[in-house]
């Protein structure tokens, strides 16, 4: 059966697999076949409007080249009359030029100027000529287009101008509708459109789309990439929001451009019918292909749970006899050989079998001091007919020894004929566990003599001992007579007995009794013990089992680390957690009290100073001062270090408290190295008011006094700002450090460029916290706390593990030159793990020497500047650069940059703000600028946000610069996808 549900199962596995493989193959050849279809059509649609393109560029070109003609004619007439007729030069030139006018409709005037824009013939003058001709956008071919305008009959007319010899200017205005009739019966579809603008992106004529869009201005890529002639892109219209495949025509060499588009919706819908057939497809063989899966394997399960059924009915008897261990035995016919069960088989130790067993060997399996025993009794059986019973052991061939218990009886078979049948149980199971409970008894009585501690059992009901051992006759001094003539009432004293009694109906079985009780010896000597007891059943009767452990010394230790653990062994005086207990305790926590938080001033320098003894005396002697006034109005605590906390239980004696503190720090403490003088900051709070618990009252005083020692006042009052400010505080504490579990933080990049090219020299990395709802927690708002809690030094070697890793995504991106700057705070620069730390990032991400670059505060260099200078020379032997950050704005002391080993100065953004304009910081940073160089050191600026300032910092002689008018700080992608869409890092 096994052997067929497993080829059941390999037929649908292969069923299964060849139906994926073929599923699979459809599906990647239909979408190749759909991806290559889409592909084509767009190739089409794409050569199409080249095509119209490039043809209405031709058509364009011709009627521009007859234009020129004509105007170059003009030009040379006009020329030619001022040389020969000055005086009627201008008239034959304007019939000259009415011919023109006459004969083609699409222009509306012709008109010669000089260069300052008045009129040399009939016409009107143009101010304007020399600015617009000066603006015009050059081409290949001499006439120049000036701005679209409304024309005398209130159609669009563009000006063409030509230059003549002379230096004038022929400035013919043309129709801008002749432009449309060139375009205006081209087959571009329904989505289709073809337009005609100038160099400068004003729309001439346009064809699709609907709407009167002349005059517009339209957005054209990179003239430079047009210079071949031809350039096609995808792009969306930004006036009817339709997509198409366009292409851009400026092959005339006039400064007119041809845009031609054809709708990609429109190309693509024989497409999207297709790739809709396809998926349908899809879709239904995958759907029947599951519709078959799912039918194949309900049948095999069916077929499975039907084959489970029959095998465990044909293992049931078996299973049921091998669990009760119990086999089958029968004596055959010629009475030597033996018919055992599988079962019977097994507990000799016999291999299963169908054929019969010598009975010899059945003995040969019985221990020696049982087989001739058992073969006497079963001889008896089988002699007298009588049923057969006997428990014997046997050895099987490992050598484990069983126990057996045998029975068996005559029985007349179908034929007639007796024979001995019986069954076997294996009985050892039972066997060892009445020795276990013989040997239990044995080890209880040696256990109960034995123990080091006194042992007892008693009557639950008359409560008189039934059993002592030897360490109860010997701690008690009783004698073993005299305990069994007693009670256990006895050995304790008279006002316990009610809570014995008590006790016993509280614990009427085993347990133990937490409470320490009293016992009394023979010679009235008073022990403390902890007593464990058991109920038992004693000769019949229902005792109590009790074992007394001597607990004095331990209880005496307790009680004295009870005290400890709610007293300051120094002063003597409560903790605040005792404090706490208590005031919560009293009738005031609910009615008010007043809370004094007393905290000393430079206590905490005087036993580095004149020893522990000298600053536990002077302790002490102001604990005594603070003590009276607590035992005065209330309670006192101590709480390390040097802080004392005075309770007022009457709020009406606040003020009078408080005076009383004043004055017990008016005067100096007189230690044993002289008198000492007590200042104190004192933080004042109220209670319970909305806090509930002392503690939070305390906490309330605590803020207090710190907000007294940061302001230098002796007395201030809590007010629930210093409560909210701590725990505006405390909470970003906590989310600064899910914030770094959860890994929160990333990355932004600001390019730093160098002014003489625009070329990206490196990235600075700024650190972002992003929140749920996608904003930024301000950097100025969790740095500073960073450093306070410790937490910048892990938060550090976090951003340069990343910044290790951008720089290689930078390498991927063929920007291996770039270097990335980060900023590095005085905690985490001054530590000796921060070379290490970069020798592993360069050993593991393969940075190339410069690849980092650490910004430094002036603060961090002036803090320490041995350490500084030592660590920023072991940096540079690791190959990292270093720059002062927002330098200026510190001390900016000259003696450290002429000894430190710096790459970069960076001038803060507060010196470049307007620096262009304001003179004193134009001083500043061009003094900077020359200490820099002048020190060998490139000079960075920031915040730089407007070409103005690039342009006054670049003739300063300034090397690098970043700020938003080279980018806004951004994710790495970002910042990579604009150096690409720029030309690399330029």
């Amino acid at each position: 059966m096994r052997e067929e549900g497993r080829t059941s199962v390999g037929s649908v596995r292969t069923a299964i697999t060849v139906g994926l493989f073929l599923g699979l193959a459809i599906t990647v050849g239909l979408a190749i076949a759909v991806l290559h279809d889409r592909t084509a059509r767009l190739d089409a649609a794409r050569r199409q409007s080249m095509t119209l393109a490039t043809g209405t560029d031709r058509l364009l070109m011709y009627e521009l080249r007859n234009l020129e003609r004509a105007m170059t004619g003009i030009a040379a007439d006009g020329d030619a009359f001022f040389r020969t007729a000055a005086a009627q030069a201008p008239a034959l030139l304007s019939e000259a030029i009415a011919g023109v006018v006459l004969r083609h409709p699409e222009l509306e005037s012709i008109v010669l100027y000089d260069p300052a824009g008045r009129a040399l013939s009939v016409g009107d003058a143009d101010p304007a000529l020399p600015q617009w001709t000066a603006a015009a956008p050059t081409a290949s071919r001499p006439l120049l287009l000036g701005p679209l305008h409304k024309g005398l009959g209130g159609g669009w007319v563009v000006p063409v101008a030509l230059r003549t010899r002379e230096g004038g200017w022929l400035v013919t205005r043309l129709r801008t509708s002749e432009f449309g009739r060139m375009i205006a019966r081209l087959d571009l579809g329904r989505e289709g459109s073809m337009t005609i603008v100038d160099r400068r992106g004003t729309m001439l004529a346009r064809n699709g789309g609907g709407g009167d869009y002349i005059g517009r201005r339209v957005a054209l890529p990179d003239l430079d990439l047009m210079r071949a002639g031809v350039l096609s892109l995808d792009m969306a219209s930004e006036f009817d929001g339709i997509s198409r495949a366009a292409t851009f025509s400026s092959s005339s060499g006039y400064p007119v451009i041809v845009v031609a588009g054809i709708g990609l919706r429109e190309a693509l819908a024989p497409w999207r019918l297709f790739a809709g057939t396809a998926a349908a497809l899809v879709v239904l063989y995958w759907l029947g292909l599951l519709f078959l899966v799912r039918r194949m394997r309900a049948a095999e399960t069916a077929r499975e749970a039907m084959l489970a059924e029959l095998q465990a009915n044909a293992d049931w008897l078996r299973q049921a006899q091998l669990a009760s261990r119990t086999g089958v035995w029968r004596l055959e016919s010629d009475q030597s050989r033996v018919r055992a069960s599988e079962q019977a088989a097994a507990l000799f130790g016999f291999p299963p079998t169908a054929e019969t067993i010598p009975l010899e060997h059945f003995f040969e399996r019985m221990h020696d001091e049982d087989r001739a025993r058992v073969k006497a009794e079963f001889a008896a059986s089988r002699q007298h007919g009588a049923p057969f019973r006997s428990e014997y052991r046997i050895v099987l061939p490992d050598g484990q020894i069983r126990w057996i218990k045998a029975r068996g009886a005559l029985a007349v078979d179908g034929r007639g004929e007796q024979s001995m049948t019986g069954t076997i149980v294996d009985i050892t199971e039972r066997r060892e566990a009445t020795a276990r409970i013989e040997r239990a008894e044995a080890q209880f009585r040696e256990l109960f003599e034995r123990n080091p501690l006194p042992f007892w059992v008693f009557d639950v009901e008359t409560l008189r001992f039934l059993a002592v051992n030897e360490t109860a006759i010997r701690n008690y001094g009783y004698t073993r007579e005299e305990f069994l003539a007693m009670t256990i009432l006895q050995i304790r004293p008279e006002e316990d007995a009610a809570a014995v009694r008590e006790s016993l109906f509280a614990h009427p079985g085993r347990g133990y009794d937490d409470r320490v009780w009293v016992h009394l010896t023979r010679d009235g000597r008073r022990i403390e013990v902890r007593v464990h007891s058991s109920g038992i059943e004693f000769a019949g009767r229902a005792a109590r089992l009790v074992l007394a452990e001597d607990v004095s010394e331990r209880a005496a230790y307790e009680r004295d680390l009870s005290w400890r653990a709610t007293h300051d062994t120094t002063t003597g005086m409560l903790t605040v957690e005792a404090l706490v207990h208590q005031v919560d305790g009293l009738p005031c926590a609910e009615t008010g009290y007043a809370i004094a938080y007393v905290q000393l001033r430079d206590l905490e320098l005087v036993a580095p100073t004149l020893g522990r003894r000298a600053g536990e005396a002077i302790l002490r002697a102001a604990a005594d001062r603070f003590g009276e006034v607590g035992q005065k109005y209330g309670l006192i605590a101590y709480l390390p270090a040097e802080s004392f906390v005075v309770v007022a239980v009457d709020p009406a004696q606040r003020d009078d408290m408080l005076a009383s503190l004043v004055r017990a720090t008016a005067t100096p403490v007189r230690g044993e190295s002289g008198t000492h003088p007590l200042e104190a900051w004192i933080g004042l709070a109220d209670g319970p008011g909305d806090c509930g618990s002392a503690e939070q009252v305390i906490g309330n005083a605590a803020l207090a006094a710190l907000q007294a020692r940061r302001d230098g006042m002796p007395i201030v009052r809590f007010d629930a700002t210093m409560a909210a400010k701590a725990s505006g505080r405390l909470a970003l504490a906590g989310r600064l450090r899910q914030a770094l579990e959860r890994q929160e933080f990333e990355l932004f990049f600001q390019p730093i460029r160098r002014l003489r090219d625009g070329h990206a020299m490196s990235l600075e990395a700024l650190l972002r916290w992003r929140q749920p709802d996608g904003s930024f927690v301000p950097t100025a708002q969790f740095i500073p706390l960073c450093e306070e809690s410790g937490l910048i030094v892990p938060l550090g070697e976090w951003v340069l593990e990343e910044a290790a890793r951008c720089h290689g995504r930078l390498v991927a991106q063929d920007h291996a030159g770039m270097a990335i700057a980060v900023n590095v705070s005085a905690v985490q620069f001054l530590s000796e793990t921060l070379p290490q730390s970069l020798r592993k990032l360069r050993e593991a991400h393969g940075l190339p020497r410069g690849a980092l670059q650490l910004e430094l505060t002036e603060s961090v260099v002036l803090r320490r500047p041995d350490a500084a200078r030592e660590a920023m020379g072991e940096l540079r032997n690791e190959g990292v650069c270093i720059s002062i950050d927002d330098f200026g704005t510190g001390f900016s002391s000259m003696a450290y940059l002429k000894d430190l080993p710096l790459d970069f100065l960076k001038i803060d953004r507060a010196f470049v703000a307007d620096v262009h304009l304001d003179k004193r910081n134009a001083a500043i940073c061009s003094a900077l600028i020359a200490l820099g160089h002048g020190l060998g050191l490139k000079i960075i600026a920031e915040g730089v946000e407007s070409d103005a300032q690039r342009q006054w910092l670049l003739a300063q002689g300034c090397d690098q610069a970043q700020g938003f008018l080279f980018g806004r700080p951004a994710p790495l992608e970002e910042v990579m996808a604009s150096m690409r869409q720029n030309g690399g890092a330029n």
